[in-house]
């Protein structure tokens, strides 16, 4: 149950019948690593090839990949890192007379070559791409002309004025010094917890590699935050640390049981309805056809975007995972199950299997579930997304207002009643006099959600 004072609500409405788009529930976003891309800046990623062409390699585009894969359709993906761009200063003699900067941060960039050649009272300045070898060439008799030439006609670098003097001659330079920012610091993923806060349609969120129990506390407390104040409501995909055997492809029983109680043991005082962990990690396919392995958290995300709200993630297989490192035995299995962590299982005849759904609530928590959650946020951001044309006009004395405020707020439950996403819900607003006076209405929420039910399969023997 939800109680929340939505302010400045007016009773004036006339119309009552306001058919409102419903916002999307399964919006994603993620934070991490990567290659290419501007730090702490937005990317709205809805296909591989856009997210390829911006981020380019690293973690962040593996996690892109992965869940677009299996059916994630609107991710907002942000790089974070202490990333540092490439450069080359051009000289004459000893005097540096042009600065050339890379676009973005990163080591991609180090790989551009540059070329300068002298024409008579010319200088040719030529800039080679080191993924597609594509060259631009740029000529002037100035190096203010050769410095506006650059910076128009190319987005790989941009180049800014030292000294008046045309650059020497230069043959296969390459800019250097350009950093991914692959370590990430504590600072990196609170700053993008921050940033994370301003986009209210986010449904949820993953800070790939946050694997300490602070910043799980930093991710939940930002998510509680967001809902308490009404500003959005969200949950987080949360990180274990990496399975790390000495031989990965052979791990022992005994390296495998421990990184499940290692695990367990981490998050075993860490209760919080918006903490979501999926343990383990797969064997994937990357765009060159080479194998790697990776968490499996991005994939089941990206499967969790694909499935109807309320549905639950048992039997549901993630198309890109091809193998599974490591695969956990009944005992672990349970153990897992015990402490609301979800993993995957290979099953004869059935394929892998997302296990369970489960949430990391505390005792006594009525949404213990991912579905359930979805649901119910879901309802939340639809009702007020129905209110919010009542918003910021004065009250009337009468009420009739209030109840046409009521009626839109239900239309939206209604829909998602029909459509199988809630099983029922009831809605009340109240506006005393005093409250009427203060422009605000009292509104209590109560979703059900009980469909998740779920048919653990096993072997039956019979004699």
């Amino acid at each position: 149950m939800a109680t929340k004072i939505i302010k400045d609500v007016y009773t004036e409405y006339l119309s009552g019948s306001v058919v409102v788009t419903p916002p999307a529930s399964n919006i994603e976003f993620i934070a991490g690593a990567a290659q290419g891309g501007q730090l702490l800046t937005r990317y709205t990623i809805s296909d591989k090839d856009t997210a390829e062409q911006i981020f380019r390699g690293g973690e962040l585009l593996k996690a892109l990949l992965e869940r677009l894969d299996v059916g994630s359709s609107m991710i907002y993906a942000v790089r974070i890192g202490d990333a540092v761009k490439a450069s080359l200063t051009l000289q004459n003699g000893e005097t540096d007379v042009i600065q050339l900067e890379a676009s973005e941060p990163g080591a991609w960039w180090n790989g551009i070559e540059i070329d300068v050649t002298i024409d008579g009272d010319n200088r040719i300045v030529e800039i080679t791409d080191p993924d597609t070898e594509e060259t631009y060439d740029f000529t002037s008799d100035s190096n203010d002309g050769l410095i506006a030439a650059i910076n128009a006609g190319q987005i790989l670098i941009t180049a800014s004025k030292l000294a008046d003097d045309l650059p020497d001659t230069v043959t296969g330079q390459n800019l250097t010094d350009g950093t991914d920012g692959e370590e990430l610091t504590n600072e990196n993923y609170i700053d993008a917890i921050d940033y994370s806060e301003q986009f209210t349609d986010v449904s949820w969120v993953h800070f790939i590699g946050a694997e300490t129990v602070a910043l799980w506390t930093a991710i939940v407390t930002s998510c509680q935050n967001m809902i308490e104040n009404v500003l959005g409501e969200r949950f987080a995909i949360l990180d274990f640390p990496r399975f790390d055997p000495v031989n990965q492809d052979n791990p022992t029983p005994q390296e495998i049981q421990d990184y499940v109680d290692n695990c367990i043991s981490s998050k075993a005082d860490f209760a919080n309805r918006n903490a979501v962990f999926f343990i383990g990690e797969a064997g994937f396919i990357d765009s060159d056809g080479n194998e790697y392995i990776n968490r499996v958290s991005s994939s089941c995300s990206g499967k969790m975007a694909a499935v109807d709200l309320q549905k639950s993630l048992l039997g549901e297989s993630p198309v890109n995972i091809i193998s599974l490192v490591p695969e956990f035995s009944r005992g672990q299995q349970v153990q897992l199950i015990q402490a609301n962590i979800n993993y995957l299982r290979t099953q004869s005849g059935i394929g892998k299997i997302i296990a369970l759904s489960n949430n990391a609530p505390p005792i006594g928590e009525t949404y213990n579930r991912i579905e359930k959650l979805r649901a119910v946020y879901a309802a939340g951001k639809q009702v007020r997304t129905a209110a919010f044309p009542h918003l910021g006009r004065p009250n009337d004395e009468g009420g009739e207002g209030l109840k046409l405020l009521e009626e839109d707020m239900k239309r939206p439950l209604e829909l998602m009643v029909q459509k199988g996403e809630i099983d029922s819900y009831e809605l009340t607003v109240e506006s005393t006099d005093e409250m009427r006076t203060l422009g605000e209405a009292h509104v209590t929420l109560s979703v059900n959600s009980m469909k998740a039910f779920e048919i653990i399969l096993t072997k039956v023997y019979l004699d």
